[in-house]
């Protein structure tokens, strides 16, 4: 690399730097300024899409908590954006429409298992300051398994959200065979879901028996 041209060098920045955002950049493409990035990456903002369109949520940890480890409520701030990009004359180059930016269905897993890999990661930290390997070990394998039903699980909320949209788009060009075939495809994808979520309780409920 030191030795490279200097051209050489700049491409091989830009897609290091690219591939720290490599998921968020799959899912978006272009449709967001740079500065939007930016602001999503600084504000760790999720993100989810359906379509052109672009929903942002912000959870917050819990408020009014009055003591520690009991239920409390948490906020959330949802900001749609569904024509960011503005035409020639500077005006928007597609109306917005009702219920734009979808509502998140990749997000509800993602900050499911995110939270749950939390906890399983402070567990393993603790049970390893403890000096207990065993226990250590179970929760680094609890970190696993919630980490490979994300990974598992993505692709078909992706094929969910694609075919809400298309049958969204059938629907608005009064092509009921289309939104019927979308529906189908939805039906079909939400039962895979289903089957993911049902394997991994499965797992996860056999490596609570087997405990540390």
């Amino acid at each position: 690399y030191r030795g490279a041209p200097a051209a050489t060098r700049a491409m091989v920045q830009n897609v290091l730097r690219r591939s720290c955002y490599v998921n968020l950049w799959k899912l978006m493409g272009d449709q967001l300024t740079e500065a939007t990035y930016l602001s999503i990456v600084r504000n760790k903002i999720l993100i989810d899409v359906q379509g052109e369109d672009v929903l942002m949520q912000i959870f917050t940890s819990v408020v009014l908590q009055r003591k520690p480890a009991t239920e409390a409520p948490f906020l959330e701030f949802i900001q749609r954006v569904c024509a960011e990009c503005d035409g020639p004359d500077g005006a928007c180059t597609k109306p917005i429409k009702a219920g734009c930016g979808g509502f998140g269905i990749r997000n509800f897993l993602t900050l499911f298992l995110s939270i749950e890999v939390s906890k399983a990661m402070l567990d393993r930290k603790t049970a390893a300051e403890k000096g207990d390997g065993a226990e250590a070990d179970f929760h680094a394998k609890r970190v696993a398994l919630f980490t490979e039903q994300l990974v598992e699980a993505n692709p078909i909320l992706t094929e969910i959200s694609d075919c809400m949209t298309g049958e969204g788009r059938a629907l608005n060009a009064g092509d009921a065979d289309a939104a019927e075939k979308w529906a189908r495809r939805k039906e079909a994808a939400n039962l895979a879901l289903a089957k993911c979520s049902q394997k991994y309780n499965a797992l996860m409920a056999e490596l609570r028996e087997a405990g540390w």
